[in-house]
């Protein structure tokens, strides 16, 4: 029974996933970047900010059940080490460099010090390999548990166990919500640092820009305390860290126009990366 749970709700995300990949096969055809070498000037290495080891504490992003009905998971408390993050996310000008190189797709850049937004998870990771090689140090995305440290005060609970609650009441819930963690945050665009600092010293976190992990969507089994008994990552949609986390198809570059997007759709997708040192 649990194998074929798992599998009709991967089946209905999968398919309604491929109907959208399609379309955005036939508007992008040609346009995705080839793996190269880049041999020009070395990229200017950025501000970072050194986060202490600790806890990222956060609820499972994805679908679970208990009983066979639709649950959320409790909090959970995530040993995370200390790593190295970008203070800013990739402006705009960062990203366009790496789009001169053709190492990355066209995602209406320009020059300035706004954050780099319209970019799918396919993007981000393409800058990261690119911007690895032009550094000679190694780049990433974050592990959501990494984001969720780094984040601090700035993210927020978009899952309260709702089990209890017929549909109707459900609904009514996801949508106060989701009013409350948007507050009156404004769609425009700030340049970077507008939105002030966290208690770590991060630029930017939990502003109208959310950014992506490289945590996937999973879906599992749960007990009677909200611990996960059973988990499945989906790693075509991945998490994106924010005010409320988000799981986006790792292809979506604007998730306000949907694109299969689970969670409160984020006002801009863009992103940042850790320095590994492992």
């Amino acid at each position: 029974m649990r194998a074929t749970r798992r599998a009709v709700g991967l089946a209905g995300l999968t398919a309604v996933c491929a109907a959208a990949a399609a379309v955005w096969m036939v508007g992008t055809a040609g346009r995705l970047p080839v793996p190269a070498r880049w041999n020009g000037a070395p990229a200017t290495r950025p501000e970072t900010v050194q986060i202490p080891s600790g806890e990222a504490t956060y609820r499972p992003f994805g679908s679970f059940s208990r009983d066979g009905k639709a649950a959320t998971p409790a909090f959970q408390n995530t040993p995370v080490g200390a790593f190295e993050i970008m203070k800013y996310q990739v402006s705009r000008s960062e990203y366009a460099a790496c789009v001169a190189e053709g190492a990355c797709a066209d995602a209406e850049t320009g020059s300035g010090n706004m954050a780099q937004t319209n970019v799918n998870w396919i993007d981000a990771t393409a800058y990261a390999a690119w911007f690895s090689d032009k550094t000679g140090e190694s780049w990433r995305l974050p592990t959501a548990p990494e984001w969720f440290r780094a984040a601090a005060e700035r993210q927020n609970d978009a899952a309260p166990d709702e089990t209890d609650l017929d549909p109707g009441e459900r609904m009514l819930s996801q949508y106060r919500r989701g009013v409350f963690l948007r507050g009156n945050s404004s769609p425009t665009l700030r340049p970077r640092g507008g939105f002030g600092q966290n208690s770590l010293g991060l630029a930017d976190m939990g502003g109208n820009v959310w950014e992506w992990t490289d945590g996937c969507m999973e879906n599992g089994e749960i007990d009677k305390d909200g611990r996960i008994t059973l988990r499945e990552p989906y790693c075509g949609v991945r998490i994106a860290g924010g005010r409320h986390q988000a799981g986006i198809v790792d292809f979506v570059r604007d998730a306000r126009a949907g694109g299969c997007a689970a969670g409160l759709p984020p006002d801009y997708l863009g992103f940042r990366l850790v320095r590994d040192n492992s």
